[in-house]
């Protein structure tokens, strides 16, 4: 199998769909990149844009694309006049005057590449009257044009749009590629996983199969209150086993943050957690979005019975609706402690 797309991390599937579609000249006209933020879709579409129109694209010998000719160091580099980034800016909606925009500039041979693509940022965020200005163009491009829509989500979309683009989606990235990748490709990584292990497996956790939440955690500021947040989750589950630690308890509570965003954001974490310990009960398969380890959870969820995870969960998520609804903060909490026989 020839290497493709080495640049995006895991996809197996996804990389080899691409590279049998460019070898044998079915690359659609548009696809729609789907995926949550941080998972690869920018990578791939100037991976995409760069083997449509590389040098060696038709070379069995070399990667695809092959990263060295001219072509692709100008595309990868973000140098290149043929590759369009069009996006909301600083609006709230993508809207009629970014696709006449579009419309006004598609027929327009590119400059030096094989191929013109209009990478398109946040394309759910696209208005309807846009997304019907956008469709015949989106249906009837120039042989040379290839539009690619990111997205979290397609749902928004129109149907109407949906049904001219295939949907890619990526998917969620395993720990040991997260891993292998930031080991590659960041000596600050190395350094983490070198000094700090502990914190840098709870790093790869938090990332929850995001390459780009990976690397914005290397940042010790913005890993200092996910980790934070982290701690305080297991915290709550090993007070709830030792049942009525009262002093721990009063610990665990002037712990939480005294700001109402942030401890709202601590809690959504507990509540994770909990549902994590839930699957784990349930099945031996699902995907764990709290915990890295699959032993840790399944050896903490067999400190609780069913019903008790599902009474922690509703009582965390009927705290959160309380602060949500400008509840007293101390009041709730210590409700939250008395609900979940802390104290």
């Amino acid at each position: 199998m020839r290497e493709a797309f080495e640049r995006i991390v895991g996809n197996r599937r996804l990389r080899e769909r691409l590279c049998d579609d460019v070898q044998n000249g079915r690359v659609s006209h548009a696809y729609i990149l789907e995926g949550p933020a941080g998972s690869g879709k920018h990578t791939l579409a100037y991976q995409l844009a760069a083997a449509l129109s590389c040098e060696h694209r038709h070379s069995l010998s070399h990667p695809l694309p092959c990263g060295t000719c001219p072509s692709c160091k100008k595309i990868l580099g973000g140098h290149s006049t043929d590759v369009i980034v069009k996006n909301r800016g600083e609006k709230a909606t993508f809207g009629v005057d970014v696709i006449r925009e579009i419309k006004q500039d598609v027929y327009v041979a590119p400059n030096e590449s094989a191929a013109k693509v209009y990478v398109i940022e946040e394309a759910d965020l696209m208005t309807v009257p846009a997304q019907n200005a956008f469709l015949l163009t989106l249906e009837e491009p120039p042989a040379y044009v290839l539009f690619l829509l990111l997205c979290e989500s397609a749902e928004p979309l129109l149907e109407t749009v949906r049904s001219r683009a295939p949907v890619l989606r990526t998917e969620p990235i395993t720990t040991d590629d997260i891993d292998r990748y930031l080991v590659r490709e960041s000596a600050e990584a190395v350094t983490l996983r070198a000094q700090d292990p502990t914190e840098y497996t709870e790093l790869l956790a938090a990332a929850n199969g995001s390459i780009g939440r990976a690397l914005t955690l290397l940042d010790a500021k913005e890993r200092k209150p996910i980790l934070t947040r982290r701690s305080l989750a297991r915290t709550f589950l090993q007070l709830c086993t030792e049942r009525k630690n009262s002093l721990a308890a009063v610990r665990f509570l002037n712990s939480m943050s005294p700001k109402r965003e942030e401890l709202c954001r601590q809690l959504s974490t507990l509540l994770i957690c909990l549902r994590d310990l839930l699957l784990c009960k349930q099945t031996e398969s699902a995907p764990l979005c709290f915990f890295a380890d699959r032993e840790e959870a399944v050896s903490l969820a067999y400190e609780f019975t069913t019903p008790e995870l599902l009474g922690l969960c509703d009582t965390v998520q009927d705290t959160l609706n309380r602060l949500y609804a400008n509840a007293n903060i101390n009041l709730t909490l210590t409700s939250l402690a008395v609900r979940a026989n802390l104290l």
